[in-house]
């Protein structure tokens, strides 16, 4: 499960090493050629999706979720725990909002995707290269080689893709908010948990708040070392280690 306006190409060094195991690696409505449904994405919709892929593959399942995908992966818990046997947060998002966010537009991810259809493209591809860049310790080169190989480019040179991408920026206040609400109204059922925190992260994704998830979730901690916010680049081993002791 992506973080916030990613591709599923950023799992492709976890998805190699997966070698017998049933993996999939997916992307939300608007990303990977799908449409942009129009709206800003809300926690609901997140977990309609992701329990109805389960659903199609064969429940229970190891979920790993990325940076922002961890609201949804605990909302899915919450109140599907049938479909979940294990979770591996990697590097999570963490929030404690204490009332709902200010009401956002949806008018910036329209003006977003109107510039792509109009020539602006490239800019789309010249933000994910810089926010790649900045969340994990590969080389400059090593990442535009990556993500040349591996379509990543092409991805955020779409329209719809990156008016997602955008929404889901804008919506994340919401979500996080939204997940407080499941939290009041769904116990966790102790699903086991394993949350990877990389060393070099900050922000939303600092040790100490993670360990406060950790705490709430009866999750084992792990510091992944060295690494920055994108681990499935940085230390895939350490995901795939971490859904092998959760199998």
């Amino acid at each position: 499960m992506s973080g916030a306006a990613q591709s599923s190409g950023f799992w492709y060094p976890v998805v190699v090493r997966m070698e017998g195991r049933l993996v999939a690696s997916y992307d939300r409505p608007g990303m990977g050629g799908t449409p942009w449904p129009g709206h800003l994405p809300t926690l609901e919709e997140e977990v309609d999706t992701a329990a109805d892929l389960v659903r199609r593959l064969g429940a229970p399942v190891v979920l790993a979720a990325h940076s922002m995908a961890a609201f949804h992966a605990e909302a899915l818990i919450r109140e599907h725990p049938d479909l979940v046997s294990g979770l591996v947060l990697v590097d999570p998002s963490v929030e404690w909002q204490a009332g709902p966010p200010a009401g956002r537009s949806i008018g910036l991810a329209r003006i977003v995707r109107w510039a792509a259809q109009n020539g602006l493209a490239g800019l789309g591809r010249l933000s994910m290269a810089m926010a790649t860049e900045s969340n994990s310790v590969r080389s400059p080169e090593r990442l535009r080689n990556y993500t040349r190989e591996h379509g990543i480019r092409e991805v955020y040179s779409a329209p719809d893709a990156l008016a997602m991408a955008t929404a889901e920026v804008i919506g994340y206040d919401r979500q996080a908010w939204e997940l407080m609400t499941v939290r009041s109204e769904h116990e966790w059922p102790g699903t086991p948990t394993i949350l990877l925190s990389a060393e070099l992260s900050y922000g939303e994704q600092a040790e100490a708040t993670q360990e406060r998830l950790a705490k709430l979730l009866g999750a084992q901690m792990r510091l992944v070392a060295g690494s920055r916010h994108l681990v499935m680049l940085d230390d895939p081993g350490a995901i795939v280690t971490a859904v092998s002791d959760l199998s």
